[in-house]
């Protein structure tokens, strides 16, 4: 067996580590947090539209999209209603709803690299197994610093950033290693998992995040920044492709 399960671990981790070192410096502005919300929010619609869906879409086809939304949207409200039981003690109502808004992130992300990790195992030491693994860097990028900003807002610091970090890049581990064993498995079964990811992930950023920024500032101003965002991630990827 080779090391493919830990190198794309480490791939994940750096993207990841990256783009929370990134959210790290943007930790002081927690007083204009309506834009940073409204500017994540446009980063996660941005990945959403642009990379998973129409991934999800080559993978399965419409019809695993529509199941897997539907089950994305059970999970959602069944994780959401498990928090609601959870106290969060930070002082700040504010900083409870950071905490939330990372948590949830940080499941929905960890649980999307999961497939993610299968395809990478059941191509390592190809050529594409070699791209797959430069892309996953790059594209983890955006998701460490859409996870780590509410965390940082809400105070935590390096030792969080080390423990999430090491929690979302794991599946990426596990996945290949099943991957290595059981090759690429089934494209529906990969796809339903990426659309459960998808439709959480887009939950959150409607409810817990970009919401949250309309309410205490507008929604013509968090539109504009959230447009901003989904702008980035486009070049983004473009310059990538």
């Amino acid at each position: 067996m080779n090391l493919a399960w830990m190198i794309g671990a480490l791939a994940s981790a750096l993207g990841i580590g990256f783009g929370g070192g990134l959210a790290w410096l943007m930790r002081g502005a927690q007083q204009g947090f309506n834009f940073i919300y409204s500017l994540c929010a446009g980063l996660i619609m941005g990945l959403l539209f642009l990379e998973m869906i129409p991934e999800s879409i080559e993978l399965g086809g419409w019809v695993d999209l529509g199941l897997g939304l539907v089950a994305g949207l059970l999970l959602f409200i069944y994780i959401h209603r498990l928090m609601d039981n959870v106290t969060i003690i930070t002082g700040s109502h504010q900083k409870d709803i950071f905490v939330r808004s990372g948590v949830l992130l940080s499941i929905s992300i960890a649980i999307h690299n999961f497939p993610v990790g299968i395809a990478l195992g059941s191509t390592s030491g190809t050529g594409i197994g070699n791209l797959m693994l430069t892309t996953l860097v790059l594209h983890n990028i955006p998701e460490g610093i859409i996870i780590f900003t509410p965390l940082f807002l809400a105070g935590f610091g390096i030792l969080t950033w080390m423990v999430f970090t090491t929690i979302i890049a794991l599946p990426i581990a596990v996945g290949s290693l099943l991957g290595q064993f059981f090759g690429i498995g089934i494209p529906s079964l990969l796809a339903f998992v990426i659309n459960l990811a998808i439709a959480v992930i887009f939950l959150v950023s409607l409810k817990e995040i970009f919401w949250e920024a309309v309410k205490n500032s507008s929604i013509l101003y968090c539109s504009i920044f959230g447009t901003f965002g989904f702008s980035i991630i486009y070049l983004y990827l473009a310059i990538l492709n």
